[in-house]
């Protein structure tokens, strides 16, 4: 009594935007997927190490780049990638980091073809990474830090050790 056939041209309507509805929301899932890991790591705590990466804690660092540590109470040295979103981020803060430490110098290192025989003896694989290094020559600190609240982290541990 009410039905009413749908035509040919309506149901191949409805396919095609049921199919277009499909496409939209497969890219919607991909790109959140991304998001999460993304956000996975910005949360992440400071400290967080990769299992093998990075000198030990409390043990001597290497003696690789360009820098020594007798100059400042701490060096920190942060490994960054020309590629890393993340790094291109924090670089403004480590500027301001900086001025708030004056007895801690900041050196950064990005991956390159001259620096990756300082990322090897560091054994740092990913970006960005930290070590904070005593005037002494010990690791007082390591890991990837995402955020400014991290770096600071990191720096007031390793003051305080």
């Amino acid at each position: 009594m009410g039905d009413h056939p749908v035509t040919g041209a309506g149901w191949v309507a409805s396919y095609v935007a049921l199919w277009i509805a499909v496409v939209v929301l497969g890219i919607a899932v991909v790109a959140l997927l991304r998001q999460i890991g993304v956000l996975h790591a910005r949360l992440s705590p400071m400290g967080v190490h990769f299992a093998g990466e990075g000198p030990e804690l409390d043990a001597p660092a290497p003696l690789a780049g360009p820098f020594s540590y007798d100059e400042t109470a701490l060096t920190l040295v942060a490994f960054t990638s020309p590629t890393c979103e993340v790094c291109a981020k924090l670089r403004p803060s480590l500027a301001a980091l900086r001025r708030q430490y004056g007895d801690v110098r900041f050196v950064e290192l990005e991956h390159g073809g001259d620096t990756q025989p300082t990322f090897r003896a560091f054994n740092v694989s990913n970006t960005p990474y930290f070590v904070a290094v005593d005037r002494t020559g010990i690791v007082r600190g390591r890991g990837v830090a995402n955020s400014l609240e991290q770096v600071e982290e990191l720096i007031e541990e390793a003051l305080a050790a």
